[in-house]
């Protein structure tokens, strides 16, 4: 028996099962070539929509089993609204659609990277662009080789094809 308040902790995890319901439902409508032997495009659209049933499973398990917002003994004040960090925060996001263009993914995504670390109180930008760098050089090398996904080669990606031997796409 649920306890009485609890309505809306229970519409909140059956809100997140119509969520994966629907993911999974547009997942597997999603068109695929026979080209594709291995990972697809379904297989991210699948994982999330799992992922949010999982989800919405535990929160109405949890609302069943009396629910959880009422056992906040105090409620707090909200900080006050860092402005510093949300410009950081937006201006990563524009940095990223205007430089993936012209540069690519590697050198907009690595701005984008040291800009939400400063948003979240990094103070050491040169470790953080080492890192970024590594990372998406990581993430479009996996893409390229192991998915099988072209997603175009940058300035930065050119340099280390080149390095390699091997022709820029």
């Amino acid at each position: 028996m649920t306890r009485p308040g609890t309505g809306p902790d229970l519409a909140v995890g059956g809100f997140v099962l119509l969520l994966g319901a629907l993911a999974l439902w547009q997942a597997a409508i999603i068109p695929t070539s026979p080209i594709y032997a291995q990972v697809g495009p379904k297989a991210v659209p699948f994982a999330v929509g799992a992922g949010l049933l999982a989800l919405g499973a535990g929160l109405v398990a949890s609302a069943l089993r009396g629910g959880w917002s009422d056992d906040l003994e105090e409620v707090r004040e909200a900080p006050p609204t860092n402005w510093r960090s949300l410009g950081l925060l937006l201006a990563g996001l524009a940095a990223n659609l205007v430089l993936i263009g012209p540069f690519g993914f590697s050198i907009a995504a690595s701005v984008q990277f040291v800009l939400v670390a400063a948003a979240f109180g990094s103070r050491h930008l040169l470790r953080d662009l080492v890192l970024a760098l590594v990372l998406t050089l990581l993430v479009w090398f996996l893409f390229v080789e192991v998915l099988g996904v072209n997603i175009g080669a940058g300035v930065l990606e050119g340099l280390v094809l080149r390095a390699l031997g091997r022709d820029v796409m």
